[in-house]
């Protein structure tokens, strides 16, 4: 009847320790960000990046011409947008790490003419 005791007092345990070390794996995993990336070179210019939380976007653009335009990040949501730094003259890269008040459907490369 001890060894009996012993036993399931020993498989409780084993179940309890298992119990708690599946807990903080199950949670990390559950709240952990969920990502996707752009990114993307048209002619005037590049940029890339990845949006986590679905409003948190973290970012760079690049101008690569030198046309006197500027290019920059414009991030779109569901009531409007919001732009980027502006990277300019060539080869000059900005980055960008802003949080959006809604969650991000698009993120593009967008040019402005900036003599």
């Amino acid at each position: 009847m001890k060894l009996a005791k012993k036993l399931l007092m020993v498989g409780a345990a084993v179940a309890t320790t298992a119990g708690l070390s599946i807990v903080p794996a199950e949670a990390s995993s559950s709240t952990a960000a969920a990502c996707w990336t752009f990114g993307n070179s048209p002619s005037f210019g590049t940029y890339g990046g990845q949006v986590c939380d679905n409003s948190h976007v973290m970012g760079w653009v690049k101008d690569t011409k030198a046309d006197g335009y500027c290019v920059f990040l414009r991030v779109h949501y569901p009531n409007g947008y919001a732009d980027g730094p502006w990277a300019c003259p060539k080869n000059v890269q900005k980055n960008w790490d802003w949080w959006a008040p809604q969650g991000i459907s698009s993120v593009s490369i967008e040019k402005i003419y900036a003599p």
